[in-house]
């Protein structure tokens, strides 16, 4: 997912949020203790929800800057 484009993240289902979690760890080498992974999880999933609205909201038009989750 490149720092511009937000539908991969924004296209996650639930059940793809834990191994988006994972990988994501993995590639920035930043293991999640299994202890906190349900937490962590459910917070990705609802960033993805927040950043879905709120890209709902702004114009399309406008120039938007990278995000990298």
């Amino acid at each position: 997912m490149s720092g511009g484009d937000l539908s991969a993240f924004q296209n996650l289902t639930d059940a793809k949020v834990a191994a988006y979690l994972d990988r994501r760890s993995a590639e920035l080498g930043l293991p999640v203790p299994e202890s906190c992974r349900a937490g962590v999880a459910e917070n990705l999933a609802l960033l993805r929800d927040q950043t879905t609205l709120f890209a709902g909201l702004t114009d399309p038009s406008s120039a938007t800057e990278a995000f990298e989750p």
